[in-house]
């Protein structure tokens, strides 16, 4: 349990810095990118969106902005969108078995924390 919680902190830090470390300013710009297809803006525009940093915290809009990075093959927009459908949030069911699924993804892509979360559920029978 601890080694759980361990890995989920140490995966939100790495997202909120991520996410922190860019300044506001920069928002505009990022959404023109993500606009244009540009699947780390919309990674980042997701996560200002998830989080309300700088802009209207809308998990909704943070779910459509993962998955079009997500399907781009963005490693942490994958595992943004597997917690999103793991906790069933932005408007989406809970959905573990579709969680495992993008987790899975990530891991493939190189994302360690997605590699852990892929486990866990697939040991569970997700």
């Amino acid at each position: 349990m601890i080694q759980k919680s361990f890995i989920t902190i140490v995966c939100f830090v790495l997202i909120f810095m991520t996410a922190h470390a860019d300044a506001p300013d920069k928002l505009q710009n990022w959404r023109i990118q993500a606009e244009h297809g540009n699947a780390v803006a919309q990674n980042k525009l997701g996560i200002h969106y998830e989080l309300g940093l700088g802009i209207t915290q809308d998990e909704a809009a943070a779910v459509k902005w993962y998955r079009l990075a997500a399907e781009q093959g963005l490693a942490e927009a994958q595992f943004n969108l597997a917690e999103m459908y793991e906790e069933g949030r932005g408007g989406l069911i809970l959905d573990k078995a579709t969680a495992r699924t993008w987790y899975e993804k990530a891991c493939n892509n190189g994302w360690s924390c997605a590699c852990k979360k892929y486990r866990e559920l697939t040991d569970k029978g997700y």
